[in-house]
């Protein structure tokens, strides 16, 4: 019964959202907080699994480039790279067209069009809405939601223990890692998730209180202000990993009237939405924002690397309105229909030269495998597995999986496929 949704929200009216457990053990009592997450304590293993086989699966991959002591046999320059996932950040014109009186994205579309230096497209995830610490998990550990329960938050459920990602490689590759997020700490227990994905340091809230807000939110602008600071104050011989949520574009979008340093100036032609507009504001001072920083780094000489993305689409209520335009309803999609909700773009831009591609359609579990490779730098053996595995399924998500020739399907349906990708998984997650 508690781990039916219908129940739980419009019977029973239970809280029922994981962000922080102590706020749903407060709100619903410890015994119903638990039952309520047994769904998610147990992942079956794979069929036939055996960890000394996944073991051998895993080495068959290890390419022998990163040295004993960590560093790179080729003495491959070693970048800044510093991961932005963006708040709700997206595109809403992937549902379909419709008009504004300005671009809500210039400069996010201008390198999406095939900039120099700039790795682009849209990258795939397995939420909407919410559930962010999902689509940071999928980047930063390579794995996929789509072979964990529905509804699960890995960070709350499943790592317990050191679990190997793209903090910890790059760690072992001579970086200085800092996990940066301009809200509460406990969120999704991030203060305790990452220092086990291998983080030397973390800064929440508090690093934040002299940053300017729009709405109630630490502004995109005065968190970029901070990784600049980070930056100038790094070691100049330690190549800076930096991994930062923002919070700027946070829901809800109908409160904005309430707050003294916000007001929409993006408009929608032919629709009476009130929150499309707010919301696609938001979107227009986090393009501002991001070409500030990028023009900061255009201008450094060590070598760096900006990957940027979203980490979700707004709520249903917020991009309905393009549905209408387009003379849709969103309660009557295909399923490829409803896969266009999990599109949200990104770039992996350098002040120093790489190859450009545009049009990527890519996942988010397979975009750290990606950065790497943008920035010149060994991957580890699962990298390796990964980026093969690309080549025969560009995108898998817990929502849908496309493979090479463009077929439409899911995970469920292609389980040989990507067994091995499975068995890996779980060795990684679990054994």
């Amino acid at each position: 019964m508690l781990h039916s949704e219908d129940i739980v929200e419009q019977k029973l009216h239970l809280y029922n959202k994981l962000f922080t457990p102590t706020t749903i053990q407060f709100k619903n009592g410890t015994v119903t907080a638990f039952l309520m997450e047994l769904q998610y304590i147990s992942v079956d293993k794979p069929s036939g699994y055996s960890a000394e086989n996944a073991k051998e699966l895993l080495a068959s991959y290890d390419t022998g480039s990163q040295e004993a002591d960590g560093t790179s046999s080729d003495n491959a320059q070693k970048p800044n790279i510093i991961v932005i996932m963006n708040e709700a950040f997206s595109d809403p014109s992937v549902l379909g067209d419709f008009t504004t009186n300005e671009d809500y994205m210039p400069f996010v579309h201008s390198l999406l069009d095939g900039a120099d230096n700039t790795i682009s497209g849209h990258l795939n995830v397995s939420v909407k809405g919410g559930n962010t610490a999902n689509t940071e998990f999928e980047y930063l550990t390579g794995a996929s939601m789509a072979f964990l329960p529905y509804g699960s938050i890995p960070y709350q459920q499943y790592v317990k223990k050191e679990t190997p990602s793209m903090a910890s490689y790059l760690s072992s590759l001579g970086y200085y890692t800092i996990a940066m997020h301009p809200y509460r700490a406990a969120g999704w227990d991030r203060n305790l998730v990452y220092p086990k994905l291998g983080f030397d340091e973390m800064h929440f809230q508090e690093f934040f209180t002299d940053s300017p807000l729009v709405r109630k939110y630490v502004s995109d602008e005065g968190n970029y202000e901070k990784i600049i600071k980070l930056y100038e104050e790094k070691d100049a011989d330690t190549p800076l990993f930096l991994f930062n949520v923002t919070m700027q574009n946070h829901s809800s979008y109908s409160d904005w009237a309430d707050y003294d340093n916000f007001s929409p100036d993006i408009t929608v032609e032919g629709s009476d939405s009130k929150l499309l507009p707010a919301y696609l504001s938001l979107i227009r001072l986090s393009d501002s924002a991001i070409q500030n920083l990028v023009s900061y780094f255009e201008a450094q000489e060590e070598p760096t690397m900006i990957v940027f993305f979203g980490d979700h689409q707004p709520a249903d209520s917020v991009v309905r309105p393009v549905w209408k335009l387009n003379g849709k309803d969103d309660a009557d999609l295909t399923d490829e229909e409803e896969a266009l909700r999990y599109k949200v773009p990104f770039f992996i831009w350098a002040n120093f030269d790489i190859e450009t591609e545009n049009d990527l359609e890519i996942s988010a579990n397979y975009l750290a495998a990606k950065t790497l490779d943008a920035a010149g730098l060994p991957k580890s053996a699962y990298d390796n597995f990964l980026s093969q595995l690309r080549t025969e399924v560009p995108v898998i998500s817990a929502n849908h999986v496309t493979l090479s020739d463009g077929t439409f399907t899911t995970a469920s349906k292609q389980k040989d496929l990507l067994y091995d990708y499975q068995t890996l998984q779980y060795y990684l997650l679990f054994d």
